[in-house]
């Protein structure tokens, strides 16, 4: 696939939550497919990150309930 067809996609992608690529300018500034694949990585660091916070937001949730340690 070029350069070109991968960042029409990319902009067009939703992820699994429905969200897209937040760096519009990133993906449409990309001049090799390393790029636009580090793109990619960045944003599941993103998502793993907001797992992460998720996760912690429920545990802190049972600690004040009484159901957590």
């Amino acid at each position: 696939m070029t350069i070109e067809k991968i960042k029409e996609e990319m902009l067009k992608w939703r992820d699994f939550y429905g969200g897209d690529i937040s760096d519009t300018e990133e993906i449409k500034n990309a001049t090799s497919k390393e790029e636009l694949n580090s793109i990619i990585e960045k944003h599941r660091q993103l998502l793993e990150d907001m797992l992460r916070d998720a996760d912690i937001h429920i545990d802190n949730f049972k600690r004040k309930v009484g159901l957590g340690y």
